[in-house]
């Protein structure tokens, strides 16, 4: 995720009276590592090497525990389960839209290429 997609999950998830009381911090880890396990086959799940992937490991060790103990994780043998899963289902609704999203656009840029391309303005060297 972007940094200012990773600040705007932040802000929404600030906003909500059950993550009112996490910090920043955590919720940004929280963000990350969600947006990263959405990709996989078991969205729900962040094991102990996608953690260390989203934050260093002492960042991401103390933000599980103060998610743990809000009750939006729960550890597993190997990592954690998310059990926010509304916030699951939307990440992975919004993921699937935003790469839907960037192929149309892609696919829009390249038919104007190549109508560039192929038009009669266009003079090869």
């Amino acid at each position: 995720m972007r940094n200012e997609d990773v600040f705007r999950e932040v802000l929404a998830l600030r906003r909500r009276p059950d993550t009112a009381d996490v910090t920043a911090s955590a919720l940004d880890v929280h963000a990350r590592a969600v947006a990263r396990s959405s990709e996989s086959i078991r969205p729900s799940f962040v094991s102990d090497a996608d953690l260390d992937a989203v934050a260093p490991p002492v960042v991401a060790t103390m933000a599980a525990i103060e998610l743990c103990l809000a009750g939006l994780w729960r550890r597993t043998d190997g990592g954690y389960v998310v059990t926010d899963v509304d916030y699951v289902a939307d990440v992975v609704a919004h993921g699937f839209r935003s790469r839907r999203r960037w192929r149309l656009r892609a696919a829009a840029a390249l038919r104007r290429l190549w109508t560039e391309l192929n038009g009669e303005r266009f003079i090869p060297l």
